[in-house]
C-alpha cells in the first residue's frame, strides 16, 4: 500500500512543521499589513482633520430644526452642548445665528469655528 508517498515519520514531522509555519507567517501577513500606519496613512488623516473653508457653505445645520445628532456633527460640539441647543430652542428659538451664544458653554471661539456650517431659517 502507497503510505504517505513512501515518507518516513522524521520526513512527514518536517513537512507538517513547514506547513504549519507557512500557515502562521501566511495569517501574520495578512492580519497584520492591514493594520501598520505609514507617512501617507497619516498625512491623510491630517488632511481629513484639516478644516478646509472652501467646503463650509456646501452643509448648513440649521439651529431651529436640526436634531442633536446632527448639532454633534458640528465642530466643537459634543452630545452636551447639542442638547443645550435643543433646550434652549424648544425655550426661545433662535431668530439668527448669533443667537446661539446665549446658549451656556458656547463662546465666540467656538461660535467663530462653527459659523459657517450653521443657519437659521425664517418660516
Amino acid at each position: 500500500m502507497n503510505r504517505f508517498f513512501e515518507f518516513s515519520p522524521a520526513q512527514l514531522r518536517v513537512i507538517v512543521f513547514l506547513s504549519a509555519l507557512l500557515v502562521i507567517l501566511s495569517a501574520y501577513r495578512f492580519l497584520f499589513s492591514y493594520s501598520r500606519l505609514d507617512d501617507n496613512s497619516l498625512r491623510l488623516s491630517v488632511k481629513i482633520a484639516e478644516t478646509d473653508s472652501r467646503y463650509a457653505p456646501v452643509i448648513k445645520v440649521d439651529l431651529n430644526l436640526s436634531p442633536a445628532d446632527s448639532l454633534e456633527l458640528l465642530p466643537g460640539i459634543g452630545p452636551v452642548l447639542a442638547r443645550r441647543i435643543v433646550a434652549m430652542r424648544d425655550s426661545i428659538p433662535f431668530t439668527k445665528p448669533e443667537d446661539l451664544l446665549r446658549v451656556n458653554g458656547i463662546g465666540y471661539a467656538t461660535y467663530e469655528k462653527i459659523k459657517s456650517y450653521i443657519e437659521v431659517r425664517q418660516w
